[in-house]
């Protein structure tokens, strides 16, 4: 229990985390001055079922759809808005999505959520100069799983011809582990919860997908590292097209910093998604 409470404690083993969190707060305020933007847009009946849509300034723009992480339990779409100066300065349409967080919710209510987020925008991310059938979904931490997860949903032909990519980053895709952590106190994941919902574990693949990026930083936890490495070989094994980053010098915090900006190795790879 020692050990995994200890990888998941991602404050205490990078006490300047907060201040990536604070620099992402900052410079999200920014970019929602300047950019044009429909924020808190209903996907469902939930308070948490919102979406904040920044559209590209010419129709029929690539989307990307970014899911946050936060253990389920915290953050905010709000605190990544300043993807919007990367993204829709390249001419994609950006999707931030908020959900429901535990305790509120189960993660499987969470899961299911976001599902029905990714329909709601292929159904109309037009409305928003988006190409509904030129969809890249990604997202950072539980946000991995979650893209996951919406990648493994039984989708219909249509709905599966319009993923052309997705990005996982700093990823979770088991989630004994958690179970396993002070995280469980408000997650409380049960046996059955976790053989049915972790990816790592699921037998359906998703080879559809054209290609799809992971990426971890060389300084993250071990567990963190080791969920991408096992995740990564199970998706090549089912012949899916995938690379998979090892990015050095970085952290859990300083990983999701690199979407801020085009000029790096990440964001060249994303961008190779959206063309």
């Amino acid at each position: 229990m020692a050990n995994f409470d200890k990888a998941f404690n991602l404050r205490r083993r990078h006490p300047t985390g907060m201040l990536h969190l604070v620099a992402n707060e900052v410079q999200s305020r920014l970019t929602r001055l300047s950019y044009r933007a429909s924020l808190d847009v209903s996907y469902g009946p939930s308070p948490g079922e919102k979406l904040d849509i920044f559209p590209a300034a010419k129709a029929n723009a690539p989307v990307f759809i970014f899911i946050h992480g936060g253990y389920f339990r915290a953050l905010d779409k709000a605190q990544y808005s300043y993807l919007a100066q990367a993204f829709v300065k390249a001419g994609c349409t950006l999707v931030l999505v908020n959900y429901d967080l535990a305790p509120k919710v189960t993660v499987k209510e969470i899961v299911d959520q976001n599902v029905k987020a990714f329909a709601w925008v292929h159904k109309n991310i037009h409305k928003w100069q988006g190409n509904p059938e030129h969809l890249v979904v990604g997202g950072h931490s539980v946000g991995g799983f979650l893209t996951a997860k919406i990648l493994a949903h039984d989708w219909p032909q249509e709905i599966k011809q319009s993923i052309k990519g997705a990005v996982m980053l700093s990823g979770l895709y088991d989630l004994k582990q958690m179970q396993q952590s002070f995280l469980n106190k408000v997650l409380n994941l049960s046996d059955q919860e976790v053989a049915e919902l972790s990816p790592i574990l699921e037998t359906g693949v998703f080879n559809f997908v054209p290609h799809i990026i992971m990426a971890v930083g060389n300084d993250e936890t071990n567990e963190f590292i080791r969920q991408t490495q096992v995740y990564s070989e199970k998706l090549k094994k089912e012949n899916c097209s995938l690379d998979c980053l090892f990015l050095e010098g970085k952290n859990h915090y300083t990983v999701s910093r690199l979407l801020s900006h085009k000029e790096n190795t990440l964001m060249e790879k994303i961008f190779t998604l959206l063309v």
